[in-house]
């Protein structure tokens, strides 16, 4: 009579090994750490998560800040991202803002884009063109600089055909 089990925990025992093979090449391709808001690490947020939430406590208590368009969109209609300041006191535009723009994938670095400084047009801080190939979920991220505060504000888009 032949025994079986020692064939059956080898082959465990390399299934295992097998995936752990698997979670660390997948762990090392996809580095958490190169990931972050607005083009800041996620070290930075952390050694200042304190500030930063000060910092955005205080903006948007004195600022409305709304991305402007539709959160679902055509590639072909997804050109630029669009966002409005407006003082909460006074109601007006907020000019001496500085607008950096981001278009990011949530889950990957690969297809980062810098879309630089935002440009005041009627009212609206609008980013630099850009164009997206893949369909999916982006997210457009806009750095505001108001004085010596600054605030990051993120607004999801999905893409679809």
């Amino acid at each position: 009579m032949k025994n079986y089990w020692p064939l059956g925990i080898f082959l465990l025992a390399m299934v295992v090994v097998g995936l752990i093979i698997l979670t660390l090449k997948v762990a090392i391709s996809n580095p958490v750490e190169l990931q972050g808001i607005c083009q800041k690490n996620s070290q930075y947020i952390d050694e200042n998560a304190n500030t930063i939430a000060q910092m955005r406590a205080r903006l948007l208590k004195q600022y409305n800040i709304a991305f402007e368009g539709a959160e679902e969109q055509s590639p072909n209609n997804f050109r630029q991202i669009f966002l409005r300041i407006r003082d909460k006191a006074t109601g007006k535009i907020a000019t001496e803002a500085k607008v950096k723009f981001f278009l990011t994938r949530p889950n990957t670095i690969q297809e980062d884009k810098i879309l630089g400084n935002g440009e005041l047009v009627d009212g609206l801080w609008q980013s630099g063109y850009f164009e997206v190939q893949k369909q999916g979920r982006y997210q457009g991220e806009a750095l505001i600089e108001i004085g010596d505060d600054f605030v990051c504000i993120i607004q999801e888009y999905f893409i679809k055909k």
